[in-house]
């Protein structure tokens, strides 16, 4: 096994113009309060960074999925990934549209995510999807955040993504639970 990369993760552009600074919040063409934009941008960062982990924990889950009911299952888990970088890209979309800037760097997606990624290995198919679950109620709770966050402040379009968003989220979060619940749920022996 080769040693681990040490060094910066994140690298300047030598040659870039930068248009606009991380962490901070630009008018906007939805002409929102500036202020009221940046405590939605923060608000909306955290679910965009917790959607982008739970879309890696999931895809992980999708390749290693094993056992009896694998197939069925990782054709599901297949299908939630996609959900979920739909979500993730939507959420970050918004953040532009109010002037401010997703974090997109492995250090600030973890600064900000409430969900967080597994260790390297492979864990058995139950455990991961129990993992998942777990995952899946933090992020909607971050969702709900944001969501309070934009009725606060009249973001209704902010209010509305988030809402249809968190339905996929929950319905996704519930076919985990019924995937759970099933005994033939089992380890394959290697």
């Amino acid at each position: 096994m080769s040693e681990p990369k040490r060094g910066r993760l994140v690298r300047d552009l030598p040659d870039g113009t930068v248009r606009q600074e991380r962490g901070t919040v630009d008018g906007n063409a939805v002409r929102l309060d500036p202020e009221e934009a940046a405590e939605m941008v923060e608000a909306l960062n955290v679910a965009h960074a917790g959607a982008f982990n739970l879309f890696y924990l999931v895809r992980k889950h999708y390749w290693s999925a094993e056992g009896a009911e694998s197939g069925e299952v990782a054709e599901f888990l297949g299908d939630a990934y996609e959900r979920l970088r739909e979500i993730d890209d939507s959420v970050a979309e918004r953040i532009t549209e109010l002037g401010g800037v997703p974090v997109s760097t492995p250090p600030e997606i973890q600064e900000y995510a409430a969900v967080h990624l597994e260790a390297e290995h492979l864990y058995s198919l139950r455990a991961s999807l129990e993992g998942d679950l777990d995952a899946y109620a933090t992020l909607a709770v971050s969702f709900r955040e944001a969501i309070n966050t934009a009725d606060e402040i009249g973001d209704e379009a902010s209010y509305e993504l988030l809402s249809d968003r968190l339905e996929t989220i929950e319905e996704d979060a519930h076919t985990i639970e019924r995937y759970l619940e099933d005994d033939a749920l089992v380890e394959v022996d290697r």
